[in-house]
C-alpha cells in the first residue's frame, strides 16, 4: 500500500518542480458537443482552434491553418503516419486538444482503425444488451484458445485499486469458459526481466494444441513486444493474438524529464521508499524504450489489437490529471505516454474520452470482454484471407 501514498506524492512533487521551471500558459476551457470518429463528444477543450475543428467536421486536415504541418495525403492508407514531432508542433502553435483532434481524424482514416472501431462499437453494444448471439459466438470458441493476462506495474502491491492485476477481466473471460492464466511478472520488474518471464510462460503454453492469446496492460506491453521477438516464439503457429491495452511501448517521457539532476532526487527518494531500483524504472523511460521498440517486428501470424485511451483536456481523470498536465506541451497523451507511442502495428480501437487510467471507466469490464470478441473476429478474418494486421505497419510512425 506504500505505492498508494507515494504515487500521489510523486505526482505532486513532479508538478511543483515543473511549475518552478516552466510557467504554465493559461488555456481556454470551451464547451463542445459534437461527434468525432463516430463517437459522441461532450466536454471542454483548451482553445478556439480545437473547438472550431471539432464543430466543423467538413474542415479539411490540410486547411490553411494546418497545411504546413500535415495534409490529407499524410493520413491515407499506405502512408506513414506523421510522427510525434508533427503533433508537438501543432500543440505548440495551436493547442494540445487541436493536435489531439487532428490525430484522431488522421487515425480514423486508416482501414485497420476504422474497421476495429466499428467492430468494437457493435460488440460493446451487444454486451450492454446481453445479446445471446454474441454470447454463443464467444462460448463456441472456448476450446480453441488460452488467454494469458500480462499485468501492469505494481499489480501485486496495489492492483485491486488500479486494476493493474486485470482480475475482473480475467473473471469475465474465465466465466465464458476460456482457459486463463496470469503471467507471474515481478511486481516492479524491468521491461527486460519481465520479458523473459513472459517468454518462458509462452513456451509453457505454446504447443499444447490451443491458440494462445495475450492481453497486456500498461507496462506489460513493452515486455510482451520484447518476448514476442524471441526466435522460437516469433514464428510459432499457435501464437494467435495480442490485446495491447494502453501499452507504454515506447516509454513515458515523464521518467526522462525527471532523470537529470537535481530533478532525479525526487525519483531517488521514491525508489528508496518503495524498494524499486533505478534500472527498473528507467526501463520504462522513453530514451530507453523507443530504441528498444524499434527492434520489434510483428510476427506475421499474430493479430494485434491496440486499445488506446485518447482524452481531450476536459476528459482527464482525477488520477491522470497531474501527469497529463506535465505531458500536454509534448502533444496528445493519455496521462502517462504519448498516444502514438502506445500503438503497435495492427488494429486499433481509440478509447476517445478515456486516459491511461482506464479502470476509472465504469464500463471497462464490459469493454474488455468486447475487445476479446473483436480480436477473435479479426483473427478469423485473417484466416479467411481478408486484409490482416500487417497492412497498418507502414502507417505507423517509425518511433
Amino acid at each position: 500500500m506504500k505505492y498508494l501514498v507515494t504515487m500521489p506524492a510523486l505526482a505532486a512533487a513532479m508538478l511543483f518542480l515543473h511549475c518552478l521551471q516552466i510557467p504554465r500558459a493559461a488555456a481556454d476551457s470551451l464547451p463542445v458537443d459534437t461527434m468525432i470518429a463516430d463517437t459522441a463528444l461532450r466536454t471542454h477543450v483548451d482553445s478556439r482552434h480545437a473547438r472550431e475543428l471539432l464543430h466543423q467536421p467538413q474542415l479539411s486536415i490540410s486547411s490553411g491553418k494546418f497545411n504546413d504541418y500535415l495534409t490529407d495525403k499524410d493520413c491515407q492508407p499506405g502512408s506513414e503516419l506523421p510522427g510525434v514531432e508533427t503533433f508537438q508542433r501543432l500543440t505548440q502553435d495551436f493547442s494540445t486538444d487541436t493536435a489531439t483532434a487532428l490525430l484522431i481524424r488522421c487515425l480514423y482514416q486508416l482501414p485497420q482503425v476504422y474497421q476495429a472501431q466499428a467492430l468494437f462499437r457493435e460488440a460493446a453494444q451487444a454486451r450492454r444488451e446481453l445479446d445471446t448471439l454474441q454470447a454463443d459466438y464467444m462460448r463456441s470458441r472456448t476450446h480453441r484458445y488460452t488467454v494469458l493476462f500480462v499485468p501492469g506495474w505494481g499489480y501485486l502491491s496495489n492492483g485491486e485499486v488500479t486494476g493493474g492485476n486485470l482480475r475482473k477481466p480475467r473473471e469475465i473471460i474465465g466465466a465464458l469458459g476460456y482457459e486463463t492464466h496470469l503471467v507471474p511478472l515481478n511486481d516492479f520488474g524491468s521491461v527486460e526481466d519481465n520479458a523473459m518471464i513472459i517468454a518462458d510462460t509462452l513456451r509453457e503454453h505454446l504447443g499444447r494444441g490451443k491458440q494462445v492469446l495475450l492481453a497486456s496492460a500498461s507496462s506489460g506491453g513493452p515486455s510482451v513486444a520484447m518476448a514476442l521477438n524471441e526466435p522460437d516464439i516469433f514464428s510459432h503457429p499457435e501464437l494467435a493474438g495480442w490485446i495491447n491495452i494502453c501499452g507504454v511501448l515506447r516509454g513515458s517521457p515523464i521518467i526522462d524529464h525527471f532523470t537529470p539532476w537535481p530533478r532525479s532526487l525526487v525519483i531517488h527518494v521514491i525508489n528508496l521508499f518503495e524498494g524499486w531500483t533505478r534500472d527498473e524504472l528507467n526501463s520504462l523511460s522513453r530514451s530507453r524504450s523507443a530504441p528498444r521498440f524499434r527492434q520489434y517486428r510483428a510476427p506475421p501470424q499474430l493479430t494485434v489489437l491496440n486499445y488506446v485511451g485518447i482524452p481531450f483536456s476536459g476528459q482527464v481523470s482525477e488520477m491522470g490529471r497531474t501527469l497529463y498536465s506535465l505531458l500536454r506541451k509534448q502533444g496528445p497523451n493519455d496521462g502517462l505516454t504519448l498516444i502514438q507511442d502506445a500503438i503497435a502495428p495492427g488494429y486499433t480501437v481509440m478509447a476517445i474520452g478515456t486516459d491511461h487510467f482506464i479502470r476509472e471507466d465504469p464500463e471497462i469490464d464490459l469493454k474488455t470482454a468486447a475487445l476479446l470478441s473483436v480480436l477473435l473476429r479479426l483473427i478469423e478474418s485473417s484466416a479467411r484471407g481478408l486484409p490482416g494486421n500487417q497492412a497498418q505497419a507502414s502507417a505507423l510512425p517509425s518511433g
